[in-house]
């Protein structure tokens, strides 16, 4: 048993030792560094996005139910809110819109647009969080015809309000209607996208809307579990689903195959499909984190040789093989505090930059930030790293011949034995490098090839903003054709405007669908999109034939419609459509039956990685009644304002031309089409960025591992280099004979991790676009860039080596 006040000085003589020579501490730090930042900021986006408690009492019974709209996602109409909340195995259930509106609102007189969810009383009820002022919704103004109310969120409580428990009874003009405040969320309350507002949603009980845009929230009874509710939601679901439907029986196949159920809220509405892609990124940082402890294990283990002098000494004296290991203990339990606690910086500094490219949908709303549990992490990744190199050095430390080396005079330095697992550690860097350097090429040519697909349109020189009609001010589908028409008129007039136009959403990223009859009495769903005259042009959408919509298609004259080349191709086979009829179903006698005048080409609707949906353009002016008591529920539509070449239109110039032909009317979103456009490819562009990153860490970390091993190998066969030289080896030969070394080790690392890649290749099929998990440009450039980055590690020793003096290596100190 060794005495602790040995213990402590042997501590506190190896740190002093590591002090006075800086180099190796630097060297080993930095290496930790690396990889518990990496591994520290990828749990903490983990523990943000997956692991965190949500804020809900018993989260685990709240469910959404509803008809499958993906793996992780589901979604209900009014129609079946009713029938789901008699449900017996839930305590309560509540309903909200599916998505975050835009709301305008009067704040301190002016027109602004905030974010606002529509939501009833029971789906804060069910939510189960207190209001930290004020109260829910009542019964009277969660009904139809009731009075408005709104709940302020907390953020936008403390900004827009100075936190002032007052401000709960004011009136606050939303709509332009003046709606009481009632209450004030809590601050612990989260969701997926940020929220200023929650409206006060008044659902018909009588409606027979099967429209899937609303989220049945529930809370299960204690006893109850998911497959159970989810079986109940399907017998529920199922008969109102097919007796709402024309086509029961194509609509019985798809329930067959997916039917109605219930998912925790954790998965459905906060996790969805991003748990796969972090789950992707801690596993790209534990493989930077194992570069780091393999090349720290390399570091110290070459450490741990230069001194096996001194411990073939120590053990001459009867040094115990506990005390022999007390040094590099004490320097590993040193470097792994350091680098822990440089890791952690490196990760705060990380997230800081980078944080802000991850959506907000997978961290609540909420920055990505070090918890105590993250700095517990990373603090136990540093110790248990370094703790593991030094383990292995000291084990290494015990099989080694101490008479040896005092019969060697110290300076038998590295052995053949001590040598080889050097290599092989150079070799696990290099492989594991590798798989982390093809994961990054293929996202690199995952994202060219998606911006190699043509959308369809022109986002050169095009702004694009959104506008919301004031629902009081803006009733009927006339008032909005109006406003329309008075700001494009306005805009158009402005100098640095080419084009203007304007459409229920723009060409990419959103969507609305609608049903149509076709000619032959089918009834499909398809895109559709209402536009003025003018617009299709400014985001140079291609006209085919016929003709684009135009000014004199106003209400009263004969209804037409523009269709896509997909509409054309899949629903006219090689028949022309010119001239034939699309009814748009709206229901009973308000169908409208217009007339295709246009063929125009595709756009990639829901992204370069998906093919274009048939899409059907129908003009402003005729829109149908029926058609807009609908879309008002869902809030505004898209202007697209093509300027000048060389030409910039600020905001506040586009806000006050609005504001002229629409005195109130704020608007919002305002950016390039461009932008609008690689919002497309965000997950695709984080993917990249993050393995990238970690990508070029392993790359680094290899390279100083190959250098540091063939540096000490290089300093340990000096003597031999020396005796090479003497009988006449060339400096060429002898730089070859280290280079070829090196070589053998890259190589080999190369082939065991180009094995583990295609191993694993089925792993990042999901992730990729246009090319194979086995692309061989992407292999090839790894293969190209670890061989040159391998050659220029190794040449620094090569160098030396060649360089070496016969007569000073061969001396006998």
């Amino acid at each position: 048993m060794i005495a602790m006040s040995v213990v402590f000085a042997e501590l506190c003589q190896s740190w002093r030792g590591l002090f006075r020579r800086p180099a190796f501490l630097l060297l080993a730090t930095f290496t930790l560094a690396l990889g518990v930042a990496t591994v520290t900021a990828m749990f903490a986006l983990l523990d943000q996005a997956l692991l965190k408690p949500l804020p809900f009492p018993h989260a685990e019974r709240l469910v959404t139910l509803g008809t499958m709209m993906g793996e992780d996602r589901n979604a209900a109409g009014i129609a079946l809110y009713r029938p789901l909340k008699a449900m017996p195995l839930l305590e309560s259930a509540g309903i909200a819109m599916a998505g975050v509106q835009s709301e305008n609102v009067v704040l301190d007189g002016r027109p602004h647009v905030v974010a606002a969810l529509k939501a009833d009383r029971g789906f804060l009820e069910t939510l189960g969080l207190p209001m930290a002022v004020g109260r829910n919704f009542n019964e009277a103004e969660s009904l139809p015809h009731g009075p408005g109310a709104v709940l302020l969120s907390y953020g936008f409580w403390k900004t827009r309000f100075g936190g002032d428990p007052t401000a709960v009874g004011r009136l606050l003009e939303v709509e332009g209607k003046g709606m009481q405040i009632v209450g004030v969320l809590p601050a612990a309350f989260r969701w997926p996208d940020a929220i200023d507002l929650v409206v006060a949603m008044q659902p018909d009980p009588a409606s027979d809307d099967m429209n899937e845009n609303q989220l049945v929230l529930g809370r299960m009874r204690p006893d109850a579990t998911v497959a159970g509710v989810s079986a109940a939601t399907a017998s529920i679901a199922t008969p109102l689903l097919l007796a709402s439907v024309i086509d029961p029986e194509k609509a019985r196949q798809r329930l067959a195959q997916e039917p109605p159920r219930a998912i925790p809220i954790m998965r459905s509405v906060f996790v969805g499909n991003s748990g796969r892609t972090i789950w992707l990124f801690l596993g790209a940082a534990a493989c930077v984190m194992l570069i780091g402890i393999i090349n720290l294990a390399s570091l110290i283990l070459m450490r741990s040789l230069s001194r096996t002098h001194a411990y073939a000494v120590r053990a001459a004296l009867g040094s115990s093989t506990g005390r022999l290991s007390l040094p590099a203990l004490g320097e590993g339990l040193l470097v792994g505090l350091l680098g822990a606690a440089c890791g952690l910086l490196l990760a705060w500094i990380g997230l800081r930059l980078v944080g802000g490219f991850v959506p907000p949908e997978w961290t609540r709303g909420e920055p990505v930030t070090l918890t105590g549990m993250s700095v517990a992490f990373a603090t136990l990744a540093g110790l248990v790293a370094a703790t593991g190199a030094t383990v292995l050095a000291v084990l290494r430390g015990r099989r080694r011949d101490w008479r040896g080396e005092l019969v060697g005079g110290g300076r038998g330095g590295i052995s053949r034995e001590d040598g080889r697992v050097g290599r092989w550690l150079v070799v696990a860097q290099v492989a594991v490098a590798v798989v982390l350097l093809v994961g990054a090429a293929l996202f690199t040519r995952t994202l060219y090839e998606l911006e190699s697909v043509p959308m369809g349109f022109s986002t050169r020189n095009v702004t694009t903003f959104a506008l919301s009609p004031v629902k009081q001010r803006y009733v009927t589908a006339t008032d909005v054709a109006s406003l329309t028409h008075d700001v494009l008129e306005r805009l158009r007039r402005l100098p640095e405007v080419e084009s203007a136009g304007e459409s229920t959403t723009l060409p990419t990223a959103d969507q609305l669908n609608w049903p149509v009859v076709l000619p032959d009495g089918g009834m499909v769903s398809v895109q559709y999109r209402i536009t003025s005259p003018g617009f299709l042009e400014t985001v140079g959408i291609p006209l085919l034939a016929g003709r684009m919509i135009a000014a004199t298609d106003v209400a009263g004259a004969d209804p037409v419609c523009v269709v896509s080349t997909s509409f054309a191709r899949r629903y006219f086979g090689a028949s022309s459509p010119l001239g034939r009829i699309v009814t748009l179903h709206i229901g009973g006698e308000s169908n409208v039956g217009m007339r295709v005048v246009g063929v125009v080409g595709d756009v990639r609707q829901y992204g370069p990685a998906k093919p274009a949906p048939p899409v059907f353009y129908t003009p402003r002016m005729q829109m149908p009644p029926g058609v807009w008591s609908f879309l008002r529920q869902f809030g505004g539509f898209s202007f697209a304002v093509r300027l000048h070449p060389g030409t910039v239109l600020g905001e506040a110039t586009l806000r006050d031309a609005v504001n002229q032909a629409a005195p109130g009317q704020p608007i919002s979103n305002v950016q390039t089409l461009e932008s609008v456009v690689a919002s497309t490819t965000t997950e695709q562009r984080l993917n990249l960025l993050l393995v990238g990153l970690f990508a070029g860490m392993a790359l680094v970390l290899a390279c100083v591992g190959l250098y540091a091993v063939m540096s000490v190998a290089v300093t340990a066969h000096r003597h031999d280099y020396g005796v090479r030289a003497a009988l006449g080896a060339t400096r060429n030969r002898l730089l070859m004979t280290v280079i070829r070394s090196a070589a053998v080790q890259v190589g080999l690392g190369l082939a065991i991790g180009l094995a583990t890649a295609m191993a694993l290749s089925r792993l990042l099929a999901g992730f990729l676009f246009g090319i194979d998990a086995l692309d061989p440009l992407a292999i090839g450039a790894v293969l190209l860039t670890l061989g040159l980055s391998g050659l220029l590690a190794s040449l620094p020793p090569a160098w030396r080596a060649a360089r070496v003096r016969p007569m000073q290596a061969l001396r006998v100190d």
